[in-house]
């Protein structure tokens, strides 16, 4: 079995890296801050909630827990989904794009010369557009966690690098962070 790649190492497949990309969430809440946020979070729920009872109103005790709970459960899964990241990198004659939370959960493979990079926009007003790489009427989207505004601004960049253009090539010195 092979060991687990964190998402965004280069292939050990590579030939020629035209370019690479990396998307991620804008996630600014570290672990520490979460802590802290649920920390006093907690404190001033639970000395309420205690005060309360005292006074004889004891069922806002488990509710008051049942609240903290659910927000503890709710920090957890914004944490991880501010860990998750996509990679997509072009090589000559592929494009390999890497999803997951730390590390590869989900890899594809296309052929470079068969893909087409499509900015899907939504049907109903105010959802989000997909950005789609497409071949032989298979499709893997890209750039989900993004703005509009960094998922238009990241299909004009993939649409270069796949169409494998001089500016593309120009560009790609360095990884690019979306």
């Amino acid at each position: 079995m092979a060991a687990q790649r964190e998402v965004g190492d280069v292939s050990d497949i590579s030939d020629r890296l035209l370019g690479q990309i990396l998307v991620s969430a804008n996630s600014s809440l570290t672990r520490q801050g979460a802590g802290l946020f649920l920390g006093v979070t907690a404190a001033a729920s639970l000395v309420m909630a205690g005060a309360l009872t005292v006074r004889g109103f004891w069922p806002v005790l488990p509710f008051a827990g049942l609240g903290l709970f659910a927000l503890g459960v709710a920090l957890g899964l914004n944490m991880r989904r501010g860990r998750y990241r996509e990679c997509v990198s072009v090589y000559g004659d592929r494009i390999v794009v890497e999803k997951g939370v730390g590390t590869v959960d989900e890899c594809c493979q296309l052929p470079r010369q068969w893909t087409r990079v499509e900015l899907v926009r939504a049907r109903w007003r105010g959802h989000p557009s997909r950005l789609l790489l497409r071949w032989h009427g298979k499709s893997v989207e890209v750039g989900a966690v993004l703005t509009e505004a960094e998922r238009t601004s990241l299909g004009l960049r993939l649409a270069e690098l796949v169409a494998g253009s001089d500016t593309a090539q120009a560009g790609a010195a360095g990884d690019e962070e979306f």
